[in-house]
């Protein structure tokens, strides 16, 4: 008995999230992308994720400009402020769509965007973003 489409496209779903998050798992952890990860290179390194990228951190600075009122945001909105010229720095890379980054520059920039440990959200000091942006920064800009 063959399997009801829905079924079908969840569990495909289901497995092409778990490749992603092994190759990610990989990428992260090295400096040269095997080969065999090529495919989840392109996805990264497409133009269209990178521009999603670049807006998500342009955002994330206007939505911490001092002339909007606090809100329930969990927005680290000190650290965001201290670091914006980093942060617009790794937007700009992103969206500089001439240039070539490294995956696993992308993949600490998207780790940055939902990972409440590396100083963006959450009221850590300020100072605890920008070592992450700098690693963000290096890694996009690694020689491939």
């Amino acid at each position: 008995m063959e399997m009801p489409a829905p079924l079908r496209r969840l569990r495909a779903h289901r497995e092409l999230t778990s490749a992603r998050r092994a190759a990610d798992a990989e990428l992260v952890a090295t400096h040269l992308p095997p080969p065999r990860l090529a495919w989840r290179t392109n996805e990264l390194s497409s133009d269209d994720h990178r521009r999603a990228l670049a807006e998500a951190l342009v955002d994330i600075v206007r939505s911490a400009e001092s002339r909007f009122l606090p809100s329930a945001s969990p927005l680290n909105r000190p650290a965001v402020r201290a670091q914006t010229g980093r942060l617009l720095r790794v937007a700009a890379t992103l969206a500089d769509l001439e240039r070539s980054v490294a995956p696993r520059g992308v993949l600490l920039v998207e780790r940055l965007l939902v990972d409440d440990s590396r100083g963006l959200y959450g009221r850590l000091a300020p100072v605890a973003l920008r070592p992450a942006l700098d690693e963000a920064l290096e890694a996009l800009e690694e020689r491939r």
